[in-house]
Protein backbone atom coordinates (compact mmCIF):
# COMPACT_ATOMS: atom_id res chain seq x y z
CA UNK A 1 0.00 0.00 0.00
CA UNK A 2 1.10 3.55 -0.70
CA UNK A 3 1.00 6.26 1.97
CA UNK A 4 -0.99 9.43 1.34
CA UNK A 5 -1.90 12.59 3.20
CA UNK A 6 -5.69 12.90 3.00
CA UNK A 7 -7.97 15.66 4.29
CA UNK A 8 -11.03 14.07 5.92
CA UNK A 9 -13.85 16.14 4.40
CA UNK A 10 -16.99 13.95 4.29
CA UNK A 11 -18.27 12.12 7.39
CA UNK A 12 -21.69 10.77 6.53
CA UNK A 13 -24.38 8.64 8.15
CA UNK A 14 -25.67 5.44 6.62
CA UNK A 15 -28.21 3.08 8.21
CA UNK A 16 -25.80 1.37 10.60
CA UNK A 17 -22.38 2.37 9.31
CA UNK A 18 -20.55 5.55 8.30
CA UNK A 19 -18.97 6.62 5.03
CA UNK A 20 -15.69 8.51 5.30
CA UNK A 21 -14.11 10.34 2.37
CA UNK A 22 -11.40 12.90 1.82
CA UNK A 23 -9.17 14.85 -0.53
CA UNK A 24 -5.84 13.24 -1.40
CA UNK A 25 -3.45 16.19 -1.25
CA UNK A 26 -0.79 14.61 -3.47
CA UNK A 27 -3.09 13.10 -6.12
CA UNK A 28 -5.52 16.05 -5.96
CA UNK A 29 -8.64 13.91 -6.05
CA UNK A 30 -11.34 12.59 -3.74
CA UNK A 31 -11.11 9.13 -2.20
CA UNK A 32 -13.80 7.15 -0.39
CA UNK A 33 -11.93 5.39 2.41
CA UNK A 34 -13.08 1.80 2.93
CA UNK A 35 -11.84 -0.78 5.43
CA UNK A 36 -11.55 -4.22 3.82
CA UNK A 37 -14.00 -3.03 1.15
CA UNK A 38 -16.51 -2.04 3.89
CA UNK A 39 -17.82 1.12 5.57
CA UNK A 40 -16.83 2.32 9.05
CA UNK A 41 -18.13 1.46 12.50
CA UNK A 42 -18.97 4.42 14.74
CA UNK A 43 -16.16 3.61 17.17
CA UNK A 44 -13.56 4.08 14.42
CA UNK A 45 -14.74 7.22 12.63
CA UNK A 46 -12.25 10.12 12.60
CA UNK A 47 -12.89 13.81 13.04
CA UNK A 48 -12.21 16.45 10.38
CA UNK A 49 -8.46 16.26 10.03
CA UNK A 50 -5.43 15.65 7.85
CA UNK A 51 -4.31 12.04 8.13
CA UNK A 52 -1.47 9.99 6.75
CA UNK A 53 -2.75 6.55 5.77
CA UNK A 54 -1.80 3.47 3.78
CA UNK A 55 -4.21 3.03 0.86
CA UNK A 56 -4.70 1.17 -2.41
CA UNK A 57 -7.37 0.76 -5.10
CA UNK A 58 -10.40 -1.26 -4.07
CA UNK A 59 -9.96 -4.97 -4.78
CA UNK A 60 -13.67 -5.69 -5.33
CA UNK A 61 -14.92 -3.00 -7.67
CA UNK A 62 -18.43 -1.57 -7.39
CA UNK A 63 -20.37 0.09 -10.17
CA UNK A 64 -19.63 3.63 -11.25
CA UNK A 65 -20.01 6.38 -10.18
CA UNK A 66 -18.85 5.21 -6.72
CA UNK A 67 -16.03 3.20 -8.27
CA UNK A 68 -14.39 6.52 -9.23
CA UNK A 69 -13.27 7.22 -5.64
CA UNK A 70 -13.49 3.87 -3.83
CA UNK A 71 -10.20 3.15 -2.01
CA UNK A 72 -9.13 0.58 0.57
CA UNK A 73 -7.13 1.71 3.60
CA UNK A 74 -5.23 0.11 6.45
CA UNK A 75 -7.11 1.43 9.50
CA UNK A 76 -4.20 0.69 11.84
CA UNK A 77 -1.84 2.82 9.74
CA UNK A 78 -3.71 6.11 10.29
CA UNK A 79 -1.67 8.96 11.77
CA UNK A 80 -3.55 12.17 12.52
CA UNK A 81 -1.38 15.12 11.43
CA UNK A 82 -3.75 17.98 12.26
CA UNK A 83 -7.35 18.37 13.47
CA UNK A 84 -9.77 20.98 12.09
CA UNK A 85 -13.16 22.45 12.90
CA UNK A 86 -15.83 22.60 10.13
CA UNK A 87 -15.06 26.22 9.31
CA UNK A 88 -13.16 28.51 6.94
CA UNK A 89 -9.74 27.01 7.65
CA UNK A 90 -10.92 23.61 6.53
CA UNK A 91 -12.74 25.13 3.54
CA UNK A 92 -9.52 26.87 2.48
CA UNK A 93 -7.59 23.63 2.81
CA UNK A 94 -10.13 21.96 0.50
CA UNK A 95 -10.31 24.73 -2.12
CA UNK A 96 -8.85 22.51 -4.85
CA UNK A 97 -11.81 20.14 -4.48
CA UNK A 98 -14.36 22.85 -5.34
CA UNK A 99 -16.30 22.97 -8.63
CA UNK A 100 -18.19 25.95 -10.06
CA UNK A 101 -21.62 24.30 -9.66
CA UNK A 102 -23.23 20.96 -8.88
CA UNK A 103 -23.61 19.82 -12.49
CA UNK A 104 -19.88 20.40 -13.03
CA UNK A 105 -19.01 18.06 -10.13
CA UNK A 106 -20.81 15.24 -11.92
CA UNK A 107 -19.87 16.08 -15.54
CA UNK A 108 -23.39 17.34 -16.39
CA UNK A 109 -25.00 14.00 -15.58
CA UNK A 110 -27.48 15.18 -12.92
CA UNK A 111 -31.09 14.44 -13.91
CA UNK A 112 -33.96 16.67 -12.68
CA UNK A 113 -31.49 18.31 -10.25
CA UNK A 114 -31.92 15.16 -8.20
CA UNK A 115 -30.00 12.01 -9.17
CA UNK A 116 -27.50 10.31 -11.46
CA UNK A 117 -27.99 6.96 -13.15
CA UNK A 118 -26.04 4.03 -11.76
CA UNK A 119 -22.99 3.02 -13.86
CA UNK A 120 -22.41 6.62 -15.03
CA UNK A 121 -18.64 7.21 -15.27
CA UNK A 122 -18.26 10.42 -13.30
CA UNK A 123 -17.37 11.59 -9.80
CA UNK A 124 -19.54 10.64 -6.83
CA UNK A 125 -18.04 13.24 -4.47
CA UNK A 126 -17.28 16.94 -4.75
CA UNK A 127 -17.89 20.44 -3.41
CA UNK A 128 -19.18 23.91 -4.22
CA UNK A 129 -19.05 27.28 -2.43
CA UNK A 130 -22.08 29.59 -2.31
CA UNK A 131 -23.27 32.56 -0.23
CA UNK A 132 -25.17 31.38 2.84
CA UNK A 133 -28.17 33.42 1.63
CA UNK A 134 -28.66 30.77 -1.08
CA UNK A 135 -29.20 27.92 1.37
CA UNK A 136 -31.86 26.94 3.90
CA UNK A 137 -32.44 23.91 6.10
CA UNK A 138 -35.95 22.47 6.51
CA UNK A 139 -37.73 19.38 7.83
CA UNK A 140 -39.69 16.96 5.67
CA UNK A 141 -41.39 13.93 7.21
CA UNK A 142 -39.23 14.41 10.30
CA UNK A 143 -36.00 14.28 8.27
CA UNK A 144 -33.47 17.08 7.87
CA UNK A 145 -33.09 18.43 4.33
CA UNK A 146 -31.53 21.49 2.67
CA UNK A 147 -32.55 23.79 -0.15
CA UNK A 148 -29.57 25.00 -2.17
CA UNK A 149 -29.18 27.34 -5.12
CA UNK A 150 -25.77 27.02 -6.78
CA UNK A 151 -23.82 29.58 -8.81
CA UNK A 152 -25.72 28.59 -11.97
CA UNK A 153 -28.99 29.49 -10.22
CA UNK A 154 -30.18 25.89 -10.23
CA UNK A 155 -32.19 24.78 -7.21
CA UNK A 156 -31.59 21.52 -5.35
CA UNK A 157 -33.46 19.78 -2.54
CA UNK A 158 -30.92 17.61 -0.71
CA UNK A 159 -31.10 14.95 1.96
CA UNK A 160 -28.67 15.82 4.78
CA UNK A 161 -26.30 12.90 5.38
CA UNK A 162 -23.59 14.84 7.27
CA UNK A 163 -22.96 13.34 10.71
CA UNK A 164 -21.94 16.75 12.05
CA UNK A 165 -25.24 18.36 11.01
CA UNK A 166 -27.37 15.38 11.96
CA UNK A 167 -25.84 15.31 15.46
CA UNK A 168 -26.76 18.97 15.99
CA UNK A 169 -30.29 18.44 14.67
CA UNK A 170 -31.04 15.24 16.57
CA UNK A 171 -30.36 16.87 19.96
CA UNK A 172 -33.25 19.36 19.71
CA UNK A 173 -34.97 18.83 16.31
CA UNK A 174 -34.60 22.62 16.03
CA UNK A 175 -33.99 23.42 12.38
CA UNK A 176 -33.77 27.14 13.16
CA UNK A 177 -30.53 26.54 15.06
CA UNK A 178 -28.96 25.35 11.82
CA UNK A 179 -30.44 28.25 9.86
CA UNK A 180 -29.09 30.69 12.45
CA UNK A 181 -25.64 29.16 11.90
CA UNK A 182 -26.04 30.02 8.21
CA UNK A 183 -27.14 33.56 9.04
CA UNK A 184 -24.03 34.12 11.15
CA UNK A 185 -21.70 33.37 8.21
CA UNK A 186 -21.20 34.79 4.72
CA UNK A 187 -20.16 31.73 2.70
CA UNK A 188 -20.68 28.01 2.92
CA UNK A 189 -18.48 25.26 1.50
CA UNK A 190 -20.85 22.40 0.66
CA UNK A 191 -19.75 18.78 0.39
CA UNK A 192 -21.98 17.06 -2.17
CA UNK A 193 -22.09 13.30 -2.70
CA UNK A 194 -24.15 10.52 -4.21
CA UNK A 195 -26.10 7.93 -2.25
CA UNK A 196 -26.05 4.29 -3.18
CA UNK A 197 -28.93 3.22 -5.45
CA UNK A 198 -32.21 2.60 -3.64
CA UNK A 199 -33.72 -0.87 -3.84
CA UNK A 200 -37.01 0.55 -5.09
CA UNK A 201 -35.19 2.73 -7.63
CA UNK A 202 -32.06 0.72 -8.19
CA UNK A 203 -30.86 2.84 -11.10
CA UNK A 204 -30.88 6.14 -9.18
CA UNK A 205 -27.98 7.56 -7.13
CA UNK A 206 -29.49 10.59 -5.38
CA UNK A 207 -27.62 13.75 -4.45
CA UNK A 208 -27.03 14.34 -0.75
CA UNK A 209 -25.38 16.91 1.48
CA UNK A 210 -22.27 15.42 3.10
CA UNK A 211 -21.17 18.50 5.03
CA UNK A 212 -21.05 22.28 5.41
CA UNK A 213 -18.12 24.45 6.43
CA UNK A 214 -19.19 28.00 7.30
CA UNK A 215 -17.06 31.14 7.20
Amino acid sequence: MKKSNIIISDITCMKEKFCIAGWDIGEKRMKRLLIDNMYWDEKDIPTYSVINVENEPLTTLRDYPHQTEDTNINLDSIKVLEIYQPDGKLAQLLKDSVSKDIQTIFDDNVIYNSYIHKKTKCASLGAIVIPTSKMEFFIENGKLRAKVMDSSDKKYDLKVSSKYLRDIFEKTKDVEKLNNMLNDAKYVHLRIGLARPFLIQDNHCYLMLNGVFLY
